[in-house]
C-alpha cells in the first residue's frame, strides 16, 4: 500500500474494457482512488469511482479533470478508450471512419487537452499522461478498418505534442504500442488468423494483458523521470522484421 504522498488520483478512460478494467484494478489495489471512466456502466469496488463518459464529449472531460484535481491530485491520466472495426479495406465506411477517428484519436486529443490543463493548474504543477497507441499506428494493416491504425498514428503524434507542451509544468506524455493483446482484442480474430499471426512473431505469441498494465505502470511512475514523448514498443519484436 503506498503512502499518503504516493496515492493520488487516477483518471482511465475506457475503463469498461478488460484493459481499462485491469489497470483500474491494479492502481485501486495499490491505494490510489481511480475515476474509472466509460461510455458503458463501470462496476462499483472498492477504490474506484465509475464514472459514465463520452470521451468524444470535450466539455465532459474536462469537467472529469478539474474534478479528479479538484478531490485530491490528479496524478495520471490514462487514455484507454478505444474501438476497433474488423472489415475488409474495400468495404471500409465513411461511417465507421467518423466514429473510430472519434472515439480513438478525438477522445485521446480530449483527454490529453483535459489532463494538461488541469494537472498544470495544481500545486505544485506535474503529472503523467499515457495514451494507448498501437503497432497498427506504425505499420498500418489489413484487417482493421484504415481508421483505426490512422487514429493510432495521430495518437502516437499527439504524445510528443503533449509531451513537449507539459514539460515546462513537470507533466510528462508517453504511449504504448502493443500489438494484439490476449483477451477481447485476439477475440475479434478467427483463431486460424491468430494462429497465422502468432507464427509470424518473433516471440511466436500474443502480449498478456498483465505485460500491457506493466507498461503503462512503469510510464507513469515517477522513477521514470527523463522519459517523455516515448512510444514503448510491446510488441513481441514485431518491428524488428522491417
Amino acid at each position: 500500500m503506498p503512502n499518503a504522498a504516493s496515492s493520488e488520483n487516477v483518471v482511465i478512460t475506457g475503463a469498461a474494457g478488460d484493459m481499462g478494467g485491469a489497470l483500474a484494478a491494479s492502481y485501486a489495489a495499490d491505494g490510489h482512488t481511480v475515476y474509472a471512466a466509460d461510455v458503458r456502466a463501470v462496476e462499483p469496488a472498492e477504490g474506484l469511482v465509475p464514472v459514465e463518459l463520452d470521451v468524444s464529449d470535450r466539455e465532459a472531460v474536462f469537467a472529469l479533470a478539474r474534478r479528479a484535481a479538484g478531490e485530491g491530485r490528479l496524478g495520471t491520466w490514462i487514455n484507454a478508450a478505444g474501438i476497433v472495426v474488423i472489415t475488409p479495406v474495400e468495404a471500409a465506411s465513411a461511417a465507421d471512419w467518423d466514429r473510430v477517428i472519434g472515439v480513438n484519436l478525438t477522445g485521446c486529443f480530449n483527454g490529453c487537452a483535459a489532463a494538461l490543463e488541469a494537472m498544470a493548474a495544481q500545486d505544485p504543477p506535474g503529472g503523467r499522461i499515457v495514451n494507448i497507441g498501437s503497432i497498427s499506428g506504425q505499420l498500418g494493416g489489413l484487417g482493421p478498418h484504415p481508421a483505426y491504425g490512422a487514429s493510432k498514428a495521430g495518437v502516437h503524434a499527439l504524445t510528443k505534442t503533449y509531451a513537449l507542451a507539459g514539460a515546462r509544468s513537470n507533466i510528462y506524455c508517453n504511449a504504448i504500442a502493443p500489438s494484439i493483446i490476449e483477451g477481447s482484442m485476439a477475440g475479434a480474430f478467427a483463431e486460424k488468423q491468430l494462429e497465422k499471426y502468432n507464427r509470424a512473431v518473433p516471440l511466436h505469441r500474443l502480449a498478456t494483458m498483465d505485460e500491457v498494465v506493466h507498461a503503462v505502470r512503469h510510464l507513469a511512475d515517477p522513477k521514470a523521470s527523463y522519459t517523455s514523448g516515448t512510444v514503448y514498443q510491446l510488441n513481441g519484436a514485431q518491428l524488428m522484421l522491417g
